[in-house]
């Protein structure tokens, strides 16, 4: 019989593995509860503890299949995923890592691992990722026999929930450093595919060290890095915005002088406009003047009707006297 039923603590912290008539007899002792088809979680705190002990005892003795970075190849079945292996510094020392990078796209590593019959084993690997959008599809780690779904699959990153949780969990400069320690049994099998499955997310994946070494790193829970991711991005977005607002409203400062400058300038050349035009015509005006008045009637042209009116008077006066005066007789022979 195979222990292929994943045992966690309160937490959801895998502390074990057990076969399936254990845990049925957990489960109606009423000292477990199932999750899932494979999964229980004790709800007794002394045999959660018990199982704690005996889960880092079989630790030790269980063959641990550290991930190699050479030892990997990019999943033929995933079409159009994109990964390079290359060596970066972690931890201050170099190291071979396996890097995917890229947007809306899944990419699959897989390797294969010989195997001993009915022993149970513990695929370790770290991996350092950044934020992961809230639509993304779930990356996960499987470990099958035969064939695809004959096997194990465990969820270590989904936007909404940290479903498998890590032996380490560390905030770094650039994302979220973990460490997975993820135990299967071969069962009747003597090889494995192991297939790591990461969906639009950029991580790298490293050799784990021992998890003590990490210690100096900052402890940080999952769903806390992505509050606080999504914190920074709101902040930078907020800081964008209002820098872009600002830049508009000098903008807008700007064109509204340089629209009053125009408008001032318009009003001016107007006002010369009018006065240019006001002239011209004036000028017209005292020209057809000039010419209905010529040189020879200037005199006539320049009496006023005042003038006139006493010449007038004039002659009436001298027409009057001379009526009015006798007439001279003449001499008589």
């Amino acid at each position: 019989m195979i222990k292929n039923i994943l045992v966690t603590n309160h937490n959801g912290d895998i502390i074990g593995a057990t076969y399936p008539k254990r845990a049925r007899g957990l489960i109606k002792s009423g000292r477990a509860k199932q999750i899932d088809e494979g999964t229980i979680q004790l709800t007794d705190a002394v045999c959660a503890d018990a199982f704690s002990v005996n889960y880092m005892e079989d630790k030790k003795m269980a063959n641990v299949i550290e991930f190699r970075a050479r030892g990997f190849k990019l999943d033929e079945n995933i079409a159009n995923g994109k990964g390079t292996r290359l060596m970066v510094t972690e931890c201050g020392e170099s190291v071979e890592c396996f890097e995917v990078a890229q947007g809306g796209i899944a990419t699959g590593i897989t390797k294969t691992a010989e195997l001993e019959k009915d022993k149970d084993y513990v695929f370790r690997f770290a991996i350092k990722s950044q934020f992961v959008r809230a639509d993304v599809a779930e990356s996960s780690v499987s470990i099958y026999f035969k064939e695809p779904g004959d096997g194990y699959t465990y969820p270590i990153d989904r936007a909404d929930k940290n479903r498998f949780k890590p032996a380490v969990c560390k905030k770094t400069d650039d994302g979220i450093f973990r460490v997975f320690e993820l135990p299967f049994n071969s069962g009747d099998d003597t090889s494995c595919t192991i297939s790591i499955q990461l969906h639009d997310m950029t991580a790298w994946i490293y050799p784990a060290k021992d998890n003590d070494a990490y210690s100096a790193l900052q402890d940080i829970d999952y769903d806390q890095f992505r509050q606080d991711e999504i914190h920074n991005i709101a902040k930078t977005l907020n800081n964008i915005g209002g820098s872009i607002g600002g830049t508009l409203n000098d903008i807008g400062g700007t064109l509204g002088d340089t629209l009053n400058g125009i408008g001032e300038f318009a009003v001016g050349v107007g006002d010369k406009i009018t006065k240019a035009v006001t002239d011209v015509f004036s000028k017209s005006a005292d020209k057809e003047a000039a010419e209905e008045c010529p040189k020879e009637e200037e005199a006539e042209c320049k009496v006023t009707p005042a003038e006139e009116v006493k010449e007038e008077v004039k002659e009436e006066v001298k027409e009057e006297e001379k009526e009015d005066k006798p007439e001279t007789a003449e001499p008589k022979d």
